[in-house]
């Protein structure tokens, strides 16, 4: 990975130290340039987030916000999934270890030291400048050093002195002063028969901390030299505990491990250090849960061999057969694990109470894991369990065997797609792999990541020698044959799938079928009760009871989705087994939902619009808000799920998808996701054509040419806006031909004609007034500030146009409305030559947004904000200005915005005297302006780059 320079390499490494918490733009300057940061530091700043956004998530597109590197308020995050740093990772085992440590579990402590240290790779963060970075390699590099010493500690403490002798040597030479270090040496000579060497350790380390500190050694040093001299018995290696007397059975039952068992690193050290704690009175019992192939089995056989030497008395292992449908008898299992203890059949009592106590009764006094495979229920397992301490047990299971008390629970889930990959070509062999790395990724992207899926895939592929990895990622391209591909010899993922739906109850079963088909991969509670027809009580208790038995995840509260293969097979058992009316009624049932969520958040961010009482009745109330903050962060959370649904039911429900496109207005343009409807709104007026409707045709239309025209499409913007304007004339709905002339008007702005705009502007005025509908007339007004702002006609007149506006917004009680009036004024403000006053307004207005939302809004603000300062004459504050806005539209991909920014951030450079900064501004400005057709803009620039001009000198 390419992660640039070593100043953009430290800010990705500053923000992963901080572990997904926020770190300030001022903190990550000063940390990368310590006290002496460049002109300009903020700019080379956001430059490095941009690039290293890049890097991090290569394949998101331009319009996708940044999921990995985030913007916070006032500066960023990392956000990372759980085990995918290193140094956390280092830390919680670490921290386990020190755990297992005072627990008495000194092998298993040991072993997770190891696993926590083989994780270093060479110093940390190599080749990252600044003081933060170098006081942070200090101080890990401490923590490598003191987890070293305590690993080496347990394996002395273990008996491992002979192994770790040639280690100390090595580190005693690094580390002279570190008396602990120079402990265990003498005390592990000691115990190899190497009294005298030992000693001359002692004598070694007392010579070099009186000629380099002028001291004497410490007092365990001085202890341990004592006994040394005098060849104290306690200071020999510790014997192995024998076994107890009465085991004279000790079975073996586990399965082999894995050769390519690949990740599930974190999930290990949770189920060995619940197992390796069998020293008390309780017996410690691991649940592994997790959906049917996602490894269970595989995670449970792996971590019982790495603590079988904790239980020298044996492994017992059984597969209880709790998804085929046939679960195993307790009473029979009982039996077959007696009889590997030791037991005749002759003493086998008949009744099951009496056979586990008989079985408890072996356990008692021996130390025995225990691991249960493939549970049905508590039921099954509780007789099967150990009833003393120093026995343990594992189990796993589909379900989450919640009645069970006093268990560590540990989640399996599938793999991230690296973990999987790596699964991949362990299995598939070295040489196979080579150049196709992105077939890989997109081989266990099509499996979702699903381990047994994986497993079929490299397994089928490393038999077929002739085959490619891009062969299979052909084959598993087509949705309908994917489930059938995965499978062979005697594997396969559907069957992995029928056992635990064959388990599922008629209602269940319904909702596993029916909950599948909407394109969303995620549903809220209230969304999967509108597809299934079943009331929210009604439905939460039926998808709890999916997630229990691992045939649905629950990823939030009242939040649930499948697993992309499991989805797939769902969808199969619903073309097989439901109706076509039912199952277009669990379409319809999301789209009602949908449509009257969308009108409740239409109604507060733009109240008194006309358009909400347009739209089609519903059944549903849909969602209800508190206020305009909550139905925005509902359109934050919802719209990219609504658009896929949208893009889905497009040909079969063009007149619903229209409808809803139109209803999600307001929350597209409060999230400016104009690129993200473009293509679905295509397909929806293909749709309407075909179907001959003229309404949902007229609304798509006005809704495609207002995101075209958004993201710079004008002529195919002119196109859709024009004939949305032609559809609407002669209709009864003056609103939505008002509403498509104000759009008309903007593009006829944008494209710099002389009238064209201001007429249209008026037009749809004239229009608004006669439908009634004030929020659309203040709408237009807005445009036609704007067009009249453009043309040089700023009056006094204009000025009442604009407070006109403020008043309509307020009247309706429109708060979002009124920040657009507010920014009008002091854009006329501006015109009038009254950047003081103008500058209230911009400010008012930034304070008004906040940090969350609008961002379309404050990036206009900030840069209206930074042409005020620039009339003011104050050059370094239009400058932070203009940075910001260039920042918050690159993060939403507003060129247009950016375009502007920039120029007044030249402008402002300028002012201070850089020439050289401002005229590479103001060249960037004009690429941009040039290729979009910013007339106007593209000559206030040159005007700037002119040599003769006096403002550029």
């Amino acid at each position: 990975m390419q992660l640039g320079s070593p100043q953009q390499r430290a800010v990705l490494a500053l923000l992963l130290l901080r572990q997904g918490r926020p770190a300030s733009v001022d903190e990550l300057v000063d940390a990368v340039w310590d006290e002496d940061p460049p002109m300009g530091a903020v700019s080379v700043l956001r430059t490095y987030i941009s690039r290293l956004r890049a890097v991090l998530e290569p394949g998101r597109a331009k319009n996708r916000p940044p999921v990995v590197l985030v913007s916070v308020a006032g500066g960023y995050a990392v956000h990372v999934s759980d085990g995918a740093l290193d140094l956390t990772v280092f830390e919680s085992r670490l921290h386990e270890a020190r755990a297992l440590r005072d627990q008495g579990s000194h092998r298993a402590a040991r072993d997770l030291l190891r696993s926590a240290l083989d994780a270093w790779n060479g110093a940390p963060l190599a080749g990252v400048p600044g003081a933060v970075a170098e006081a942070e390699r200090a101080r890990l590099t401490e923590l490598r050093l003191a987890a070293t010493e305590v690993r080496v500690e347990l394996d002395v403490e273990l008996g491992g002195h002979s192994d770790v002798v040639p280690e100390l040597i090595a580190l005693a030479a690094a580390h002279p002063l570190r008396e602990r270090l120079r402990l265990l040496l003498m005390l592990s000579l000691y115990r190899c028969d190497r009294q005298a060497e030992a000693l001359a350790v002692y004598h070694d380390t007392r010579r070099i901390l009186i000629a380099e500190l002028g001291i004497e050694p410490g007092p365990a040093v001085r202890d341990l030299h004592r006994q040394l001299l005098a060849a104290d018995p306690s200071l020999a290696a510790p014997r192995t505990t024998p076994a107890p007397r009465n085991a004279t059975v000790r079975p073996a039952q586990l399965p082999s491990d894995l050769t390519d068992f690949t990740g599930r690193e974190a999930e290990t050290a949770r189920v060995t250090a619940a197992l390796s704690g069998a020293a008390g009175t309780a017996v410690p019992v691991a649940v592994l849960t997790g959906m049917g192939g996602a490894g269970k089995t595989v995670l449970a056989v792996h971590a019982a061999h790495a603590v079988s030497g904790h239980f020298p008395d044996g492994q017992l292992y059984v597969d209880l057969r709790g998804a085929d449908g046939t679960p195993a008898d307790p009473a029979a299992v009982l039996a077959g694990f007696l009889r590997a203890l030791g037991e005749k059949d002759q003493g086998m009592p008949d009744s099951p109470v009496e056979r586990a106590a008989l079985y408890r009764s072996v356990l008692a006094g021996r130390r025995v894991l225990v691991v249960l495979d493939n549970a049905c229920d508590a039921e099954q397992v509780r007789p099967l369990l150990p009833g003393s301490g120093g026995c343990a047990a594992v189990v796993t299971s589909r379900s989450a065997l919640a009645a069970l008390s006093g268990v560590t629970h540990v989640g399996v889930e599938v793999f991230r797609p690296q973990v999987a990959a790596s699964l991949f070509a362990r299995i598939l062999g070295g040489p196979r792999t080579e150049g196709e790395r992105l077939a890989i990724l997109r081989v266990v992207d099509l499996c979702g990541g699903h381990p047994l899926a994986v497993r079929i895939v490299a397994s089928r592929l490393a038999v077929r020698p002739d085959w490619t990895v891009t062969d299979t990622v052909d084959q598993l391209k087509d949705e309908r044959q994917r489930i059938s591909e995965l499978r062979i010899q005697g594997l396969g993922v559907e069957a992995c799938f029928r056992l635990g739906y064959g388990e599922l109850d008629a209602e269940q079963g319904r909702a596993f079928r029916l909950l599948s088909l909407p394109a969303p991969s995620l549903l809220t509670l209230v969304e999967a009760a509108a597809v299934i027809g079943r009331t929210p009580e009604v439905t939460e208790s039926l998808l709890e009871s999916l997630v229990d038995v691992g045939m649905l995840e629950s990823t939030a509260r009242r939040c649930y989705r499948f697993h992309d293969l499991l989805r797939l097979f769902a969808r199969q058992r619903a073309q097989e087994e439901e109706s076509a009316t039912a199952r277009e009624a669990a379409l319809t049932g999301l789209l009602d939902l949908l449509l009257a969520t969308a009108r409740n958040a239409y109604g507060l961010i733009r109240p008194g619009h006309n358009v909400p009482l347009s739209l089609p009745p519903t059944e549903h109330r849909g969602v209800t808000f508190a206020d305009e903050g909550e139905a925005c962060a509902w359109g934050a959370r919802q719209l990219a799920p609504a658009l896929e649904f949208v893009a889905q039911i497009a040909r079969s429900a063009p007149a619903g998808a229209a409808e809803l496109v139109l209803a999600l207005d307001p929350l597209l343009m409060s999230e400016h996701r104009w690129r993200d409807v473009i293509p679905v709104a295509r397909t929806v007026v293909e749709a309407a054509r075909r179907a001959g409707d003229r309404r949902a045709e007229q609304r798509i239309c006005y809704m495609l040419g207002g995101a075209l025209m958004q993201v710079e499409d004008l002529d195919r913007a002119h196109e859709m806006t024009s004939r949305a304007v032609e559809l609407s004339v002669g209709t009864a709905d003056h609103t939505m031909h008002a509403m498509a002339l104000n759009v008309a008007a903007l593009l006829a702005m944008k494209r710099g004609g002389e009238t064209e705009g201001l007429e249209l502007g008026l037009r749809a005025v004239a229009a608004a007034r006669t439908a009634g509908d004030r929020s659309v007339e203040a709408l237009a007004l807005g445009n036609v500030i704007l067009e009249c702002v453009r043309l040089g006609q700023v009056d006094e007149l204009l000025l009442d146009t604009a407070l006109r506006q403020l008043d309509l917004y307020e009247s309706l009680g429109d708060q979002h409305g009124r920040i657009h009036a507010l920014y009008r004024i002091g854009q006329v403000l501006l015109g009038l030559g009254r950047p003081t006053e103008a500058l209230l307004r911009f400010d008012e207005c930034l304070e008004r947004l906040g940090s969350d939302g609008q961002s379309f809004m404050r990036c206009a603000n900030l840069i209206r904000g930074a042409e005020a300062h620039l009339d003011l004459g104050q050059p370094q504050t239009a400058a932070r200005y203009a940075e910001r806005g260039i920042a918050l539209a690159r993060e939403m991909n507003y060129e247009r915005g950016e375009a502007q920014a920039t120029r007044l951030l030249g402008n402002a450079l300028a002012l201070m005297g850089h020439e050289s900064w401002a005229r590479a501004c103001w060249e960037r400005s004009l690429a941009v302006c040039l290729r979009l057709g910013m007339a106007d803009e593209a000559a206030r620039i040159r005007v700037r780059l002119a040599p003769q001009s006096a403002e550029a000198r």
